[in-house]
């Protein structure tokens, strides 16, 4: 495909809703529902559920913070996608949020973030509501359902009451902030919430609502298993928690997708340029860990001798692989790596494509994975 390249990027707020607290008896409305000084998340409409830990459960959306909406079934419940609450606090807001439908692919993933507990407390919605930052100015907040206000057939009720039962064998939530202050790593599902002024609310109102799993210290996230990656296939539009060049997170049909519509697109300009791609990741000790990506070359180049144009992969100063445009592909090819050596460490996986004054030579990455096992 001789052509030089042409690349395009695509790139509310809120409504306020107010309710009135369904009642109960007084010393459970002082024990549970309300704290002394209460803050604007318990100013939310609740329902009667007599079972519940509060007498009550949510409304606002409920049926997609616990998994009985209409888009329930593509949540990616098979795969986790380890993040940072920078990068999800950098997510653009949507304009609107539907009651019963998911805003994708965010609402459809399923993320993990390492964090420090600060803060939580028991929401009048039944709620355990966690505080959580990152130690840099960046905060965002966790949910962990009551099972009882999960409906029936929820695809996340019993990671719900998994990770229910894991936060209680820890502390005891009462409907006053606590403080706690200890690392934590959170999986739950995203999720775009209203902007009521909730306390550690996220600039674009994002939670991990519902939480699936906590692990309290440090090594927490289920150890030597999942999917360390953040934004592993580009699939949010956006390069976070990727650092990219201006232009290289593309979905231009120019250049295909292995699967979905984004890419990584380094190059293929046909003039000098240096495209880059990397990502900080943390390999648990004691771990096997394999870096895979999927790449396909395309070139204007004819020679069959002289790599002008070049591709290097490496995770932090150790070079895993270099291509060129030699290595030329009529498709994507599986590329794997054994980075176990790095266990124990976090490391910076970087992609740096370099291109001459002449012919254009594309490297295109998609669906990257770092896998523990």
């Amino acid at each position: 495909m001789q052509f030089s390249r042409r690349r395009w990027l695509v790139i509310a707020l809120v409504a306020v809703v107010g309710g009135a607290v369904i009642g109960v008896g007084a010393a459970e409305a002082s024990t549970h529902r309300r704290s002394s000084q209460p803050d604007a998340e318990e100013h939310e409409e609740v329902r009667a559920a007599p079972n519940s830990s509060t007498g009550s459960c949510g409304v606002e959306r409920w049926s997609v913070k616990t998994g009985t909406d209409a888009d329930a079934s593509k949540i990616t419940l098979q795969s986790t996608t380890s993040t940072t609450i920078a990068s999800l606090d950098a997510l653009p807001a949507p304009s609107s949020l539907p009651s019963n439908n998911r805003v994708q692919p965010t609402e459809t993933t399923v993320y993990r973030v390492s964090a420090t507990l600060t803060q939580y407390k028991l929401e009048a919605d039944s709620d355990y509501h966690l505080v959580l930052s990152d130690g840099s100015g960046h905060t965002m907040i966790g949910e962990i359902p009551d099972p009882v206000c999960v409906g029936s057939g929820s695809p996340l009720a019993s990671s719900i009451q998994k990770a229910r039962n894991e936060f209680d064998a820890k502390y005891t939530a009462t409907g006053s902030f606590k403080t706690a202050n200890v690392p934590v790593t959170v999986t739950g599902v995203g999720f775009f919430d209203y902007d009521h002024g909730q306390t550690g609310v996220a600039p674009n109102a994002i939670e991990l609502h519902a939480v699936l799993d906590i692990q309290f210290g440090t090594g927490g996230g289920g150890g030597c298993s999942g999917q360390q990656l953040g934004n592993p296939g580009f699939e949010t539009g956006s390069a976070a928690p990727w650092t990219a060049s201006s232009g290289v997170i593309s979905s231009s049909s120019s250049e295909p997708a292995h699967s979905g519509s984004w890419k990584a697109w380094l190059d293929g300009y046909g003039t000098t340029t240096t495209d880059t791609l990397s990502q900080p990741v943390t390999i648990p000790a004691g771990c096997h860990a394999t870096l895979s990506f999927y790449l396909h070359i395309d070139t204007a180049e004819t020679t069959t001798t002289i790599a002008y144009d070049k591709l290097t992969v490496k995770a932090g100063s150790t070079t895993l692989a270099t291509y060129s445009n030699l290595n030329h592909n009529s498709g994507y090819a599986l590329k794997s790596f054994d980075v176990s050596s790095f266990a124990g460490q976090t490391v910076t996986i970087t992609f740096t494509g370099t291109e001459d004054s002449q012919k254009q030579t594309s490297f295109v990455v998609d669906d990257t994975a770092l896998t523990l096992s």
